[in-house]
């Protein structure tokens, strides 16, 4: 088995938890062959300046909704799970303040798997050792989750999507404004998409410009990705122009109409 260098994706924000473990790096890209085996690692740590953690270890999948949020799930939940490839060490641990712990996995790809990406997430949930937070009676013991996602890209994987609409989202609470492409990704691998949006009047004359952000989409997956506005459309009628990289040289175009009422 050789180690292969993690890649760093954008997939879900899994950063480390207000209150508990850090994750480094918070997700990883490998490529491998079918009936071949790989390792890597991740560093799991206690941030704070008191108190022991205990962590343990948790396997679970994931999908996107039509939303583009995430969908966690039971191991083994979809087709491209790579869960059942997957042995972590150790599935439980102690940290002390400060601490570090390395904790290694393997992954073993069977022998005449399809090409395309497959994926899971290794979840670390930490808690204060024995402690329990509440008044007297029934406690309540304060878990905090934070993941490391891993992708595995086995042989040569196809890279293609297409917009399929647009619709327009207006302001609400701390979110703004945002135009939000349904998007499909039609290959079998991972793609990682950022690009720009106009908004044009009918006649043609531009009205807003906006930054897709970074954002994963899943094989199979169709989902929204937000544009996000600096301010409010007027009501009315608009054309939306739409240009996504993926870092292959043919980028992927869309335009459609949105209505603002």
């Amino acid at each position: 088995m050789r180690k292969l260098l993690p890649l760093l994706l954008s997939l879900l924000p899994l950063a480390q938890a207000q209150t508990g473990v850090g994750v480094s790096p918070p997700r990883a890209l490998y490529p491998a062959s079918p009936g071949s085996s790989l390792t890597g690692t991740v560093a799991v740590d206690h941030p704070g300046r008191s108190g022991t953690l205990q962590v343990e270890v948790l396997l679970q999948d994931v999908l996107l909704q039509p939303d583009g949020r995430p969908l966690y799930l039971d191991p083994g939940s979809h087709p491209r799970s790579l869960a059942r490839w997957l042995s972590v060490t150790p599935l439980a641990f102690f940290l002390q303040p400060q601490g570090v712990q390395e904790v290694r996995y393997t992954l073993q790809v069977p022998p005449g798997v399809q090409p395309g990406t497959y994926w899971g997430v290794i979840f670390f949930e930490s808690a204060p050792a024995g402690g329990r937070q509440g008044g007297e009676g029934i406690g309540i013991r304060v878990r905090a989750r934070v993941g490391h996602v891993v992708y595995v890209e086995v042989g040569q994987v196809s890279r293609s999507g297409r917009i399929q609409g647009f619709r327009y989202q207006p302001p609400g609470g701390d979110a703004p404004a945002q135009v939000r492409l349904v998007f499909q990704n039609t290959g079998t691998g991972l793609l990682r998409l950022k690009g720009r949006v106009e908004v044009r009047d009918l006649q043609g004359r531009p009205v807003a410009q906006a930054e897709v952000p970074e954002t994963a989409s899943l094989p199979g997956a169709t989902h929204e990705i937000p544009a996000p506005l600096a301010k409010a459309l007027e009501p009315g009628r608009y054309l939306v122009l739409a240009v996504l990289d993926y870092g292959n040289p043919n980028l992927i175009a869309g335009e459609g109409r949105i209505e603002v009422r």
